[in-house]
């Protein structure tokens, strides 16, 4: 089960603007994450064929990803969610890209038989950490994938600073997470008998991770949202002079890449 729900997204969605698209090519650091990523999956997918390859985002509810995944790589994308109010902006912001895709309203626990081992990538944002059973869940993404293929899983990393920043300052937000260390992400991956690429801690910091919306339209909002703002570029600045390694206690979040064994076929617990 979500630890969140289905209305707690509906909601979130409804009332969300659509966002900028992600351009890894724009320079200052307002698109300082976007390079950073950009250049995260360059690395996963330097030597593989993408062009034309089937890549599915769980979790796509208003994706600022598929666009990029399209443009970027040449991936025909798709998309699946439980959300309606999610599915209708990720369809926008495919459209506003004009970029073809096919978006699923469903739930992922419970796949359409045409899309069980049809995708050479399956990615998500920001999902698993929602679900209690995390080797369930990550079984069930895996139901996806094609033999070979690559999931790639990132969470936020809540078992450092950025989670008791976000349980102090929205606690309702911190409760409907799973705080999941590095050791779990990995352990729940191999026992869904996946082969691990790599496990890491990504980035030296970002404190735009937290969610603080409950006190929106306050003075202390706009405080805060600079203070952040500030601290992160400051921090990104100092990472060009001295390269501060992604850890366990300042990094925003974990990655995940694994591929799945030829002979290995997985189904949720």
């Amino acid at each position: 089960m979500d630890k969140a729900g289905k209305s707690y997204w509906d909601c979130t969605w409804e009332h969300a603007d659509l966002p900028e698209t992600i351009n890894p090519l724009q320079s200052g650091p307002d698109h300082y994450i976007d390079r950073k990523f950009h250049d995260f999956f360059e690395r996963v997918f330097a030597g593989i064929e993408t062009k034309n390859g089937k890549l599915l985002e769980i979790g796509c509810a208003r994706s600022v990803w598929l666009p990029y995944f399209a443009k970027e790589f040449g991936f025909r994308v798709y998309g699946i969610d439980y959300s309606e109010k999610g599915c209708q902006r990720a369809t926008q912001l495919l459209s506003n890209q004009g970029i073809k895709g096919e978006i699923v309203c469903a739930d992922f626990f419970s796949p359409n038989e045409s899309m069980i081992r049809e995708f050479d990538v399956v990615i998500s944002f920001g999902v698993l950490e929602h679900f209690q059973d995390t080797q369930n869940c990550i079984s069930a993404f895996s139901q996806y994938l094609k033999p070979k293929g690559i999931m790639i899983t990132n969470i936020p990393n809540f078992t450092g600073l950025v989670g008791l920043i976000q349980r102090l300052m929205n606690r309702n937000v911190f409760n409907i997470h799973v705080p999941l260390s590095l050791a779990e992400v990995v352990e729940a991956h191999r026992k869904s008998r996946l082969e691990l690429i790599s496990c890491d801690y990504f980035l030296a910091v970002n404190f735009g991770v937290v969610n603080f919306e409950n006190l929106k339209g306050s003075i202390a909002y706009k405080w805060i949202l600079q203070s952040f703002c500030w601290l992160n570029r400051i921090i990104w600045f100092i990472e060009k002079l001295i390269p501060i390694k992604p850890n366990r206690w300042s990094s925003p979040y974990i990655n995940c890449v694994a591929t799945k064994p030829l002979s290995q076929v997985v189904e949720p617990c």
